[in-house]
């Protein structure tokens, strides 16, 4: 746990992310211990319907109509569950040691529940993992201020005060932030909504609760999702779950790159969100034991799934589609072989007749060539145009995306890499794991091609729902290959005690020695993946969060003055800023509002006049006149060192920069810390 960041906002993000899924799954007939692995994931699905409802009828987001909301979608799931249930059936024995033998032959048992021991290694392991990553975190935050001094925080942060102001946390409507003049614009607003809430319960402000978000994503829900998934997968058993738990804090590339880089903070919240999403979809499909759910259960689940990634970031529900499409396919492909096995074997299986064999040829065929179909429609929509070129040859970003390095980065976590390897052999060979091989393999081509690939059609087409960044693709490698080092680690363990004699004689002795060998391992891992794979990453954590003179995003000296703007600017004032110098941040800070939110915003008219033509004398009765449609009242002057250098547009914004050297009588200073200067715009009355 951070010691620098508020508790009492720390446990209002976690109950907001664990409290209405849990329920939720509840009320669906889902078991204690699924409901509460897989709560997360029922949070964001409840959370981003219950904001736009919200944000449609009007209600204020807070925690108290959050409440009353989860309330009513819990009464609404008992009750379709109620109507969609299938009549029971007489289920299979669940004697003691049936329920405790059973997760060596099966992933879970007949009714999809995990025994108690499951649980406890899954709980535990997620916190081994948990605890890595908050420590790593805690040394990049120098305080509960710090924010990571990146392009894409400006909006993030702002959102959230934009949310806590405007009681609208729904998605269709946070765009309307930088683009005012629409009615309803799109953005995932899952990450905002949770900052928001925990503001409504605390008194702590945008910045402490926007690090409890990041603190609770990253060392609670992504460990404890990529453990649920390797126990769905390879049976929740001690050593490959707790080989997840230490994968999920060993590999750079996720979630500690996307803190630096952007800070993408919905697109971590998506991916911590994504190996639940995989674990429910590869039920569904079968590829692991089938969810004992009528077809109506089966819907509102795989909705509540899709729902959950779409307003944490919808780059993840491309990633969930090329996994779910490559399960489905695999499915298709082993009943086909099946399907040959009957009609030229028929003494080994029961499709012996051609009418039979032909039907279900026919069947799985059409499975086939449906689901291809499906998926290049849906990707084909899926398509952004943002032709960012590669920077790297395409062999290496080959052996890249292979030793889990992505990025030109030279810490390779050899223990995972070289399990990965070693697992993707296994899953090509044991044939339930197939799929798991085949997502890695795409996994490889996608961040291949976009790190290396001239841009072509080609290249855009297969890595365009990305934005063709090979950052937002390198972060989808430690889910793929820790999943892939968790079933070599489940196999061999396979060899020295064969599912087929898990009897009670067998798992007495079997649990305590897995839980002795877990303890070795952790020893022996500990150290490989912590110190040296994160050499370079740690100071590059630390240079994020930093906020001194040399900080990308704004100085100390900026920070100062922010922070007094709430005593020295009205409430209903307008401030113009320079967004790319950082000065849009007095919205988050101080609670002032600003020309532009974020640097995309879409500006007025007369605000793109007042950037312009303010305080130049030939200009001067056009400038004043948008003044005073616009009803900018203040300038922000944070002078001309931009937050991304060298960008072409960060001079578009003349009236706001370096004003001093401006000239004309439009500016009284009001306040000044070092060279960043508060103006009252003046002499437009």
């Amino acid at each position: 746990m951070l010691p620098n960041i508020g508790l009492l906002s720390l446990v209002w993000v976690t109950a907001a992310l664990f409290v209405p899924g849990y329920g939720l799954w509840r009320a669906l007939s889902a078991s204690r211990a699924r409901a509460l692995l897989f709560a997360p994931l029922g949070s964001a699905a409840v959370l981003g319907a219950l904001a736009m409802v919200l944000g449609l009828l009007h209600v204020p987001w807070h925690w108290a109509s959050v409440l009353v909301g989860c309330l009513v979608v819990w009464v609404l799931a008992a009750v379709l569950t109620v109507l969609v249930r299938p009549r029971p059936q007489a289920g299979p024995a669940t004697a003691r040691w049936h329920r405790l033998t059973m997760v060596y032959t099966h992933p879970v048992d007949e009714k999809h529940r995990v025994p108690w021991h499951g649980l406890l290694s899954a709980l535990v392991s997620a916190g081994l993992g948990g605890y890595l990553i908050s420590s790593r975190l805690r040394d990049a935050m120098p305080s509960a201020e710090s924010f990571p001094q990146r392009f894409d925080v400006l909006f993030h942060l702002n959102a959230v005060r934009y949310i806590s102001e405007t009681g609208n946390a729904s998605a269709l409507s946070l765009g309307t932030m930088i683009s005012p003049e629409k009615a309803f614009a799109f953005y995932p607003s899952l990450w905002h909504s949770l900052g928001a809430l925990a503001m409504t319960g605390t008194s702590d402000d945008v910045f402490v609760t926007t690090n409890a978000v990041i603190l609770v994503v990253c060392s609670v829900v992504w460990p404890l999702a990529l453990v649920t998934l390797v126990g769905t997968v390879t049976g929740f058993r001690p050593l490959p779950l707790v080989a997840a738990g230490v994968g999920s804090s060993a590999l750079s590339a996720f979630p500690f790159a996307l803190l630096n880089y952007g800070p993408l903070l919905p697109n971590i919240l998506s991916l911590a969100l994504l190996p639940l999403a995989v674990a429910v979809t590869a039920s569904l499909t079968g590829v692991t034991r089938g969810l004992p759910a009528g077809i109506g259960l089966k819907v509102i689940v795989l909705l509540a799934t899709i729902g959950a990634l779409g307003v944490a970031q919808p780059n993840a529900l491309a990633t969930l589609l090329v996994a779910t499409s490559l399960m489905v396919l695999t499915r298709s492909g082993w009943r086909i072989r099946r399907s040959l096995e009957g009609f030229t074997q028929p003494s080994l299986v029961r499709v012996s007749s051609p009418s039979r064999y032909y039907r279900k040829l026919a069947l799985w065929g059409t499975v086939i060539v449906a689901t291809t179909s499906v998926f290049a429609l849906i990707w084909s929509s899926l398509q952004t145009h943002y032709d960012r070129p590669s920077d790297t040859a395409l062999t290496t970003a080959l052996g890249q995306a292979l030793l889990l390095a992505p990025n030109g980065r030279d810490e390779v976590p050899w223990a995972f890499a070289i399990g990965s390897m070693l697992g993707l052999i296994v899953s090509i060979w044991r044939r339930r794991y197939l799929w798991v091989a085949l997502t890695h393999v795409s996994t490889l081509v996608l961040y291949t091609y976009a790190a290396g690939a001239p841009s072509v059609p080609m290249r855009s087409w297969l890595v365009g729902p990305w934005y063709e960044d090979s950052a937002r693709l390198a972060a989808l490698l430690p889910l793929t290959g820790v999943l892939l080092t968790a079933v070599f680690v489940s196999s061999v363990v396979d060899v020295f005690f064969p599912p087929h004699l898990a009897a009670p004689r067998i798992v007495r002795w079997r649990v305590p020695c897995e839980v002795v060998v877990s303890v070795i391992l952790c020893v022996l891992m500990l150290p490989a993946t912590q110190e040296e794979p994160f050499r370079h990453m740690d100071p590059y954590l630390r240079n994020a969060f930093r906020i001194d003179a040399a900080s990308f995003g704004i100085t100390p000296d900026e920070y100062e003055l922010l922070k007094r703007l709430d005593e020295e600017v009205p409430e209903d004032a307008l401030i113009g800023v320079n967004p790319w110098t950082g000065a849009s941040l007095a919205y988050s800070v101080a609670d002032r509002h600003v020309t532009s939110p974020h640097i995309f915003t879409d500006l007025s008219p007369a605000e793109s006049t007042v950037r312009w033509d303010l305080g130049d004398p030939s200009k001067s009765v056009e400038a004043c006149e948008a003044v005073r449609e616009s009803g900018i009242d203040y300038v922000l002057d944070f002078g001309s060192r931009a937050m991304i250098p060298d960008t072409p547009d960060w001079d578009d914004f003349p009236a706001y920069t370096d004003v001093h050297d401006v000239p004309g009588d439009h500016y009284e200073e009001v306040d000044r810390q070092g060279g960043s200067v508060l103006y009252k715009v003046v002499g437009c009355d």
